[in-house]
């Protein structure tokens, strides 16, 4: 049933639904450290982590909204990528 287990934050996550919880829990392999460094230099990424350094429950939430409109074009990969920066 599930593959990957969730992080605590993801699985507390009251941004995340229950359905795209399971798409992240469903996903065969985790993105790797080189992947998640370079998710950093995504223009829209980039964006969020300098626009809330500071402020890391805005920044997380931003994040996690990040993550649910990639999961929503079905890229769980990347809504991965995305969640393991926080």
């Amino acid at each position: 049933m599930y593959r990957t287990p969730l992080p605590k934050y993801v699985r507390e996550s009251t941004v995340l639904t229950e359905g795209e919880k399971m798409q992240l829990a469903a996903c065969e392999r985790l993105p790797d450290d080189a992947e998640i460094d370079d998710m950093r230099m995504h223009p829209d990424i980039r964006d969020i982590l300098q626009a809330f350094i500071g402020d890391e429950g805005t920044r997380s939430t931003h994040l996690q909204l990040a993550a649910k409109r990639y999961l929503a074009r079905g890229d769980v990969h990347t809504a991965w990528k995305v969640l393991l920066l926080l």
